[in-house]
């Protein structure tokens, strides 16, 4: 018979299992804004970020505005990898059992977001920003993996 989890991991679990669904909400939820609200945003992001842009050479108001998009997909999608990670990792720990199954079920929340996109009107689902959420997503898997490993590191030494 299995151990039965400890209380505190069961508690660590529910947090980043709530902070993963409050995340996932949170980027669905500004795919369903629709496009006039979504270029005001971009728009100001672009706003503040003209004279960035223009220390870098560009200039043109539609390539900031395609850079900010894109980051802005990339960087999102970051966060949620954290947040996998950081859920699923909890999860193992608490169960025992590795995680990566089920973990690769968030590989297709930026699927459901473009997808979400295609009943919003002015905007469009796009195969190549389902392509850059994923980059985001193994990107902040990665990073966070790595900063987890570094922290163990410096505690064992």
């Amino acid at each position: 018979m299995a151990p039965s989890p400890s209380r505190d991991s069961v508690r660590r679990s529910f947090r980043w299992a709530a902070a993963l669904v409050v995340w996932i909400a949170f980027v669905w939820g500004h795919s369903l804004i629709q496009a006039p609200q979504s270029s005001a945003e971009s728009g100001l992001v672009v706003s503040l970020l003209a004279p960035a842009f223009r220390a870098v050479g560009v200039t043109d108001a539609d390539a900031m505005s395609f850079l900010v998009r894109k980051c802005a997909h990339f960087s999102e999608y970051a966060v949620l990898g954290v947040l996998a990670r950081g859920f699923f990792s909890a999860r193992t720990a608490e169960t025992g059992r590795p995680a990566l199954p089920s973990g690769l079920a968030v590989a297709l929340v930026p699927v459901v977001d473009e997808c979400l996109q295609l009943f919003v009107p002015g905007r469009s689902g796009q195969p190549s920003d389902v392509l850059i959420d994923l980059a985001g997503l193994l990107t902040g898997v990665l990073v966070s993996h790595a900063a987890a490993r570094l922290l163990r590191a410096r505690r064992a030494s």
